[in-house]
């Protein structure tokens, strides 16, 4: 069963869910070589006001998609008759690939806004050392709100007495079309990519 979040984080989503929150198509766009082969594909959040956000991306080097130059997430998610979502989250990143020190630490967490019983939480779900987490949660709708961050400590080989640490946000959502209220609480559309 999933955690419910400390209540800064509720406080933030619940006073956000008052407020006018940007809307945002999603969409994933293909790009292709002047023969036709896949060379890209990314996951575009385009806002009413035009800005474009970019978390989720694929390279391809010769067709085939190349884990070492990509970041993102496969999510599975299936709705039973009783309301409960069950699924998966798998984060590929590219960090696996670029950093060669070793990693002391790696924690995934999702975030979920829960709305149950006329009520809106945010529950979270956890997993150390694995590149996925799985969640279950009863739900009014069928519509998934969600943030997954990574965190990743980092002994650096090269100096023993430091450590590197690394978060990586990525916004979740089923809809092609989203209001998405943990871009505005963490400021994921400040950093635009």
């Amino acid at each position: 069963m999933g955690i419910e979040k400390d209540s800064i984080t509720q406080d933030s989503v619940a006073e956000l869910t008052k407020t006018k929150l940007t809307k945002y198509d999603k969409k994933w766009v293909e790009y292709v070589t002047e023969n036709g082969q896949k060379q890209s594909e990314l996951e575009l959040y385009i806002s009413e006001f035009g800005d474009t956000l970019c978390w989720n991306k694929k390279i391809y080097k010769n067709g085939i998609l190349d884990y070492s130059q990509s970041n993102f997430y496969d999510f599975e998610a299936k709705m039973d008759k009783d309301s409960l979502i069950k699924g998966r989250i798998t984060l590929h990143s590219e960090l696996d690939h670029s950093i060669k020190d070793p990693v002391a630490e790696r924690e995934l967490t999702v975030d979920f806004v829960n709305h149950l019983l006329n009520k809106k939480k945010v529950i979270s779900f956890e997993s150390k050392n694995k590149n996925y987490v799985d969640f279950e949660f009863k739900n009014d709708n069928d519509t998934i709100i969600g943030l997954l961050t990574e965190y990743r400590r980092i002994e650096l080989i090269n100096n023993p007495d430091s450590t590197r640490m690394i978060w990586t946000k990525l916004p979740i959502d089923s809809k092609s079309k989203t209001e998405n209220v943990f871009i505005n609480v963490h400021g994921l559309d400040k950093n635009k990519r």
